[in-house]
């Protein structure tokens, strides 16, 4: 577990200097972002888009074409509001204001 949790954070690095990099096992895709980004529902890598802060506080999120969507949320560490949503339209869109938000596509 050390391990993967040292990874993630590594992504940072990779984020910083604007080089897209993502983790990939069996059964989950994680990256980061730190603006908006559409998501396609046919190219994703499972069901499932779990969102969790990096940083302290992800500021101006903003959801559309999810089951759950959000409209300039604050998603904050140790808090489980962003786990487990889905996408329900063919497009998909994370908008944030501040932050570092780490996206976890997954087949489980």
């Amino acid at each position: 577990m050390d391990h993967a949790i040292s990874n993630i954070h590594i992504l940072k690095y990779a984020l910083e200097a604007e080089i897209p990099c993502q983790i990939l096992d069996e059964h989950n895709r994680i990256y980061l972002v730190k603006s908006t980004i559409t998501l396609s529902k046919d190219n994703l890598y499972g069901k499932y888009v779990s969102l969790i802060p990096l940083t302290t506080k992800v500021q101006g999120l903003t959801l559309k074409g999810f089951k759950y969507p959000l409209e300039n949320a604050c998603l904050s560490i140790g808090l489980s509001l962003g786990v487990s949503n889905e996408i329900v339209e063919q497009m998909a869109t994370i908008e944030l204001k501040k932050g570092i938000l780490m996206v976890i596509e997954s087949r489980d």
